[in-house]
C-alpha cells in the first residue's frame, strides 16, 4: 500500500483508555486548586476561569504550513524525492483556515515551508493578500538535530529567499520542523543570524519527543552571538504538578479539553507572557491519509483531529489573537523593515533586561 495506508477508526493504545481518563482526573485536581486562588468564592470551574471582556496581553496565533506526510521521524516516512508524487491536501486544508481567520477579522503567522511555497506558491500569495504574515519553516522539514549547521543554514536561507520571492515582502521570522532545537545545537542561532532572521520561535522549553530545552526560559527574550543578536518567542508552557506543559497547539491541543486550554492560556497570561498557539493545516482534515507508524506515535498524531476547527473557533471568539509581527509592531500595517522589526522588539525587551549570554545554556 505504499506510504498510505487504510483510512479508519483510530485506535488507542494498549491502556490509552486508562492514560486518557487519568489525565483528565489530574487536570480537573489542578484547575479546581486555580479556581479557589481566582475566583475566591465556591463558584463551578468552569465560571471561575471563564475568560474575561478584555486580556492584558494579545495571544499570536501561527500556522505551521505542511501536508499530511511532512510527520517527522517515521521510518516508513516518504523521502524529499517522492513527495512530488503524492496527493497533496494542503491546499483546501488551508484556505478552510483562511477563510476561518477572515469570518474572525484575525491576522495569524503562516510559517511555510520552503517546499511548500516552491509547488504551491499561490498559497503564498493568497495568505499575503489577506494580510497575514509569511514566516519560513525551513524549506525540508528537517530536524535540527539531524543535520549539518551548514545543511542547516542553506535550508533556511533558500526557504527565506524562496518566501521573499513569492511573497514580495521580507520574511524575518522563523521555526524549526518539531521545535528540534537542542542544548546540544548552539550553532542554530548562529546560522539563522547568517541567514538574515530577525526572530524565532523554535525553543520548547520542556521535554518531547522531538528535542526540547527542559529548563529554559519562558519568556521572551535576546539571544546574543558573536555573529549578532535573535530575538526567541519560545514556546508556551504550564507548569502542572512541577512539570512544564504544553497545552497549545499539535497533538497537546488536540488532547486536551478546551476548558483546561483556556485555563493554562489564562495563567500564562497572567505571567505576562503571550500564549503562542500553533496548529498544522493536517489538523482539521479527518479525511486526510495516514502514515504507517506505531500505536503510539499514530495516537499522537491522529487523535480528536475532529476537535481542532471547534476549538480553534473557540479561541478565535474568546481570546485577542494576532501575528508575530503585529505583535511585535503594535498593529502597525504594511510590511516592516528590518530596522522596524528590531525596533519593536526592543520595545518588548529591552537589550538591558536580556541575559548577559552568548550561548542556549539552561542558564540563559
Amino acid at each position: 500500500m505504499g506510504v498510505v495506508s487504510q483510512l479508519g477508526k483510530l485506535p488507542l493504545p494498549p491502556g490509552g483508555k486508562k492514560m486518557l481518563e487519568a489525565a483528565k482526573l489530574e487536570n480537573v485536581a489542578v484547575l479546581a486548586r486555580e479556581s479557589k486562588e481566582t475566583a475566591r468564592s465556591a463558584g463551578s470551574l468552569r465560571a471561575a476561569e471563564a475568560p474575561t471582556p478584555k486580556t492584558p496581553m494579545k495571544c499570536i496565533f501561527s500556522v505551521d504550513v505542511e501536508d499530511w506526510f511532512h510527520i517527522l521521524d517515521l521510518p516508513k516516512a516518504p523521502q524529499i524525492g517522492d513527495w512530488d508524487t503524492l496527493p497533496s491536501r494542503v491546499e483546501q486544508n488551508f484556505m478552510r483556515l483562511l477563510e476561518l481567520f477572515d469570518a474572525h477579522q484575525t491576522r495569524v503567522t503562516c510559517f511555510f515551508l520552503g517546499w511548500i511555497g516552491r509547488r504551491l506558491p499561490h498559497l503564498v500569495r493568497e495568505a499575503a493578500r489577506c494580510g497575514h504574515e509569511i514566516a519560513s519553516h525551513g524549506y525540508a522539514h528537517r530536524l535540527v538535530y539531524q543535520i549539518s549547521p551548514e545543511d542547516f543554514y542553506r535550508d533556511a536561507l533558500d526557504s527565506r529567499k524562496i518566501l521573499e520571492d513569492i511573497a514580495g515582502v521580507p520574511i524575518w521570522g522563523y521555526r524549526s520542523a518539531g521545535f528540534s532545537v537542542t542544548y546540544n545545537t548552539d550553532w542554530f542561532f548562529d546560522k539563522l543570524i547568517e541567514a538574515g532572521y530577525v526572530y524565532d520561535s523554535s525553543i520548547f522549553p520542556a521535554s518531547r519527543g522531538h528535542g526540547g530545552m527542559v529548563g529554559g526560559p519562558r519568556t521572551p527574550y535576546w539571544i546574543q552571538r558573536a555573529s549578532g543578536r535573535l530575538f526567541e518567542f519560545p514556546v508556551s508552557v504550564v507548569d502542572v504538578l512541577g512539570k512544564p506543559l504544553c497545552f497549545f497547539g499539535g497533538g497537546y491541543l488536540r488532547l486536551s479539553p478546551y476548558f483546561v486550554i483556556r485555563t493554562m492560556a489564562k495563567r500564562v497570561l497572567r505571567d505576562s507572557r503571550p500564549v503562542i498557539f500553533y496548529v498544522h493545516p493536517r489538523e482539521i482534515d479527518i479525511n486526510h491519509p495516514r502514515l504507517p507508524m506505531n500505536r503510539r506515535r499514530r495516537f499522537k498524531s491522529y487523535v480528536n483531529l475532529r476537535s481542532t476547527l471547534p476549538k480553534m473557533t473557540r479561541l478565535l471568539k474568546e481570546f485577542p489573537l494576532t501575528s508575530f509581527e503585529q505583535f511585535i509592531r503594535k498593529d502597525i500595517q504594511g510590511a516592516p523593515t528590518r530596522d522596524e522589526v528590531v525596533e519593536g522588539l526592543l520595545r518588548i525587551v529591552p537589550l538591558s533586561d536580556s541575559p548577559p549570554t552568548t550561548a542556549s545554556s539552561r542558564a540563559i
